[in-house]
């Protein structure tokens, strides 16, 4: 996987784009795979970040700034950490573009259950 200038990264609550858009080569964490921290803001929903290695991501988080804390997101009246994307329903032993914007879609579905969607 080689680092972009470009990363597929949006608002999960609102599918804007994000201002002050950033990729960070972490390294090679974890088994020799190199990680990357997509990260960007929303003007109306603050930071948000997601972690690439070598696939797409599974979640995208709110935090405080790049690299810092989650922080709670509510959503329909319920608190999230986190928001699940559409690659973790894909088959694991599938190999896709991890740059490819499809599966950096919130997965709604997958939020527990009673929370609504904006």
């Amino acid at each position: 996987m080689s680092s972009r200038r470009r990363s597929p990264i949006t608002c999960p609550v609102c599918g804007g784009q994000l201002r002050h858009r950033q990729i960070r080569p972490l390294g090679a964490v974890t088994a020799d795979l190199g990680w990357e921290l997509h990260a960007g803001e929303c003007p109306q929903h603050g930071w948000f970040q997601a972690e690439v290695i070598s696939r797409p991501p599974r979640e995208i988080f709110p935090v405080s700034q790049p690299g810092g804390i989650v922080r709670a997101f509510t959503v329909g009246g319920k608190k999230q950490y986190c928001f699940p994307t559409v690659y973790s329903r894909q088959d694991p032993l599938e190999t896709p573009d991890p740059y490819d914007p499809a599966f950096w879609a919130v997965d709604w579905e997958r939020l527990p259950s009673g929370t609504v969607a904006f």
